[in-house]
This record gives structure tokens, sequence and C-alpha cells, in this order.
């Protein structure tokens, strides 16, 4: 009984994991400590050592994939580190105001502002800078959610009989 209550615990981290992901925070962190959950209740007969340290390297790729993808987006397109500051404040704000709608226009509109008021850059530097930093942003989610389900589903699997 208090296994599967681990089990559903561990569950619902990664669903929150994969919620963050699709608003843009480290959400893979929160999947990898529900993985190592999942390890120490089955006594890491399933989800080996091994299992765990591949599983972090993954994780780790995610976070550097996310940086680099972001900060392509921004630099291809002229922005500054304001446009990604204003692209993750927009897409939050943007989720708690706008659901879905405000989680597509957030980071565009947030890039813009920002890079807008305090980088000093010009209308249509700002709204380049905004476009590419949501490009960034929009790429590296969707990049980030398939590692992100790829382990969940892993890790189910290897759960299954």
């Amino acid at each position: 009984m208090l296994e599967i209550a681990i089990y559903t615990v561990a569950g619902g981290i990664s669903l929150i994991g994969l919620v963050l992901t699709v608003i843009s925070l480290p959400g893979v962190w929160l999947i990898f400590l529900s993985t190592i959950l999942v390890a120490i209740v089955d006594k890491f007969q399933t989800i080996t050592p091994l299992i765990l340290t591949s599983i972090f390297l993954i994780s780790l790729f995610s976070t550097l994939i996310d940086n680099i993808v972001n900060l392509l987006g921004v630099k291809v397109m002229g922005g500054t580190i304001w446009g990604m500051v204003g692209a993750v404040l927009g897409g939050i704000v943007g989720l708690i105001i706008g659901n879905i709608v405000g989680l597509i226009l957030g980071p565009l509109l947030g890039a813009f502002f920002l890079e807008f008021l305090l980088g000093k850059k010009s209308f249509e530097e700002s709204l380049k800078a905004g476009l590419g930093t949501f490009m960034g942003v929009l790429l590296s989610v969707i990049l980030k959610s398939a590692i992100n389900v790829g382990i969940v589903i892993f890790v189910i699997t290897r759960l299954l009989p």
C-alpha cells in the first residue's frame, strides 16, 4: 500500500515537472527526483544506478540545450538578456492570465516590452528581438518537453511487467 502511494506521489511530481517545462521552467529536475524516488522504492532493481546516471546526464543535456537554444534565439535576432527575462516572465504571466493563448503571446510581449523599456531599443529592434526570443523559448520548450516526456515514458515502461 505504501509502495502505491509513493508511486502516486512520484507520478504527481513528474506531472508537475512536465507542467513546469511547458512554462519554461526546469521541470526536468523534478522528473529526475521522481525517478530517484521510484528507484529507491524499487530497491534499484528496475531503475538501476546506471539508468539513474543516464537520466541525470540526459537531464543535464536538456538544461544545457534550453540555455543554448534561448541564447541563440536572442542572439540571432539581436536581443539582449532583457528579451530572455521578458520572455520567461511574459510566459508565466501569460499562462496565469490568458491560459494557452497567454502562454503563446506572453513571451513575445514580455521580450518586446523589456527590450524596449529596459534594453533601450527602438520599436523595430525590440519587436525583432521579441520574435527571436519567443522563437528560442518556443523551440526550447518543445525540445525539453520531448526529452521530459521521453524520460517519463521510459521510466513507466521499465516499471510495467
